[in-house]
């Protein structure tokens, strides 16, 4: 490789063995308002064609035969949730970084914004320490109150990659302020003129990398964590017939659903098609309880601060729609990772729960949701019972309604606390051990009622998505449990499956 040098007609001289480019970012990187639907990826690729051997651009999403990682709608933490997983898929040499603009145009979190994006910017780095992260400054929006947004964002995004460039990884800002509003198609998305200045913004960001040493042919990538399916959903029952449904959550958060007509030994699955077609979030912060209780599950989407917006469940797409309820919970204090749904006082309605590590719970109760009716403090209502939050669960494994505490233990089994109303409402009863083990981790364990009997039956998912189930007869010395062998042939990975 050679440093690069200016020629007569302002392209660079500059080659590097191999450029695998991931463009990363929301539906700006994907290239909507733009004529080929390709945004600044077509132009970016016929300049640097010359400068390697070996170009590629690279993620999970394809356009027009080019692969990238353009997410319509999304904003920083959804790809957070997902980055790692990208570049151990793809191993990118050179990620372009465009994300913030829904953030600021729907007023989500402004103020810790760029913490947000630094927090992103170190799992790139964290999963593979040499690659190259070009961090552009966001595009111009039409709209006055969310263009103050954009500029107060914008002015500390050249901060954020400072504080990374100084601890040594390369990290580099790409300014695009050479964008109006009149390189705009809409409200949001430039037009092709606005593409074109983004490829050559990122073209000299690139060369500018290539000059500093920083491109390496092959980069070292840390296997990404596995998947695991989110905790927090309750009573995963679309239809309301009290038997626990077969969803996939795709990445996008659309929803595919086959309703429980008895499974495949009792009378099969029947094949729902899209029931959502997501709420621009990502798959990891969905959730599914009945917040209303009519009975069916709604769709609720998770912010990292421990938000919920709702989306009540009038039959999901084709079948009635989905009413928008908006801002059900501005959160307490704890993050999203610590919330759980689950119904505490057997009213029909999932409450809000925050499980802590040492496994203890604070619960508010359902009365409607902010705007709705509002929540009450119930306060801690389980101290814990030694075992670390993450080994709890919630399920009604005694038909009463009400949620009960569950511990898994090792090689699958299961302790019980029967709900008495929680500490301070009537307390927990210890029912011990209720299931022996079957072999399966943690991570592969569900509750959910099969069979419509009011009682969580325990499953087993595979990583395909295929479900064993044991049939609750009352559990392990309240009247045993039934093995119901594969109640469903899979349509995972198992990750996606929410039941």
């Amino acid at each position: 490789m050679h440093a690069a040098a200016a020629t007569a007609t302002g392209q660079q001289d500059w080659k590097v063995p191999r450029l695998a480019v991931m463009p990363l970012g929301d539906s700006i990187t994907k290239g909507i308002g733009s004529s080929t639907g390709d945004g600044y990826r077509g132009g970016l690729r016929d300049r640097l064609a010359a400068h390697t051997d070996d170009l590629s651009f690279v993620g999970s999403v394809r356009t027009n035969g080019a692969d990238h990682e353009g997410h319509s709608g999304w904003q920083i933490e959804d790809l957070s949730d997902n980055v790692e997983h990208w570049v151990a898929a793809a191993h990118p040499n050179v990620v372009l970084l465009d994300i913030g603009s829904n953030d600021m145009d729907r007023n989500n979190d402004v103020d810790h914004a760029p913490r947000r994006l630094g927090r992103l910017i170190d799992e790139i780095t964290a999963a593979a320490p040499d690659v190259t992260i070009l961090v552009s400054s966001l595009v111009p929006s039409a709209d006055p109150e969310a263009e103050k947004r954009v500029e107060r964002f914008n002015a500390q995004v050249p901060v954020v990659v400072a504080e990374r460039r100084a601890k040594g990884a390369h990290v580099d800002y790409v300014d695009m302020g050479q964008l109006t509003t009149k390189d705009l198609s809409d409200r949001l998305h430039p037009n092709d003129a606005g593409y074109t200045k983004m490829a050559d913004a990122f073209y000299q960001g690139i060369a500018r990398a290539v000059q500093s040493g920083w491109i390496r042919q092959k980069v070292e990538v840390k296997p990404a964590p596995p998947r695991e399916a989110p905790l927090g959903d309750y009573r995963v029952d679309i239809n309301g017939d009290g038997k626990a449904d077969y969803l996939v959550v795709r990445e996008s958060g659309a929803v595919h659903a086959w309703v429980n007509n008895g499974t495949d030994v009792q009378g099969g699955w029947v094949a729902y098609g899209q029931f959502a077609g997501g709420a621009s979030a990502t798959g990891s912060r969905v959730r599914f309880a009945d917040v209303n209780g009519d009975g069916k599950a709604d769709y609720l989407v998770l912010g990292e601060d421990g938000s919920v917006r709702a989306y009540l469940n009038n039959g999901g797409d084709g079948n009635g729609g989905w009413e928008e309820y908006g801002l059900i919970a501005t959160g307490t204090g704890a993050p999203g990772s610590k919330v759980r749904f689950a119904d505490i006082d057997g009213d029909g309605k999932a409450d809000y729960l925050v499980v802590e590590d040492d496994g203890s719970v604070r619960a508010w109760v359902n009365h409607g949701g902010d705007g709705h009716g509002g929540w009450s403090d119930y306060g801690l209502i389980a101290t814990g019972t030694g075992a670390p939050g993450a080994k709890v669960r919630f399920a009604d494994v005694d038909g009463d309604g009400k949620a009960d505490y569950l511990v898994l233990g090792a090689n699958g089994s299961v302790r019980a606390w029967r709900n008495n109303g929680g500490d301070g409402h009537g307390g927990w009863n210890n029912r011990g051990q209720i299931v022996a083990g079957t072999g399966a981790a943690d991570s592969a364990i569900r509750f959910a009622d099969i069979d419509g009997d009011g009682k969580a039956d325990y499953l087993v998912v595979a990583d395909n998505g295929a479900i064993r189930a044991l049939r609750n007869n009352s559990g392990e010395g309240h009247g045993g449990w039934t093995d119901w062998g594969r109640i469903a042939a899979g349509d995972g990975p198992g990750y996606s499956v929410r039941i």
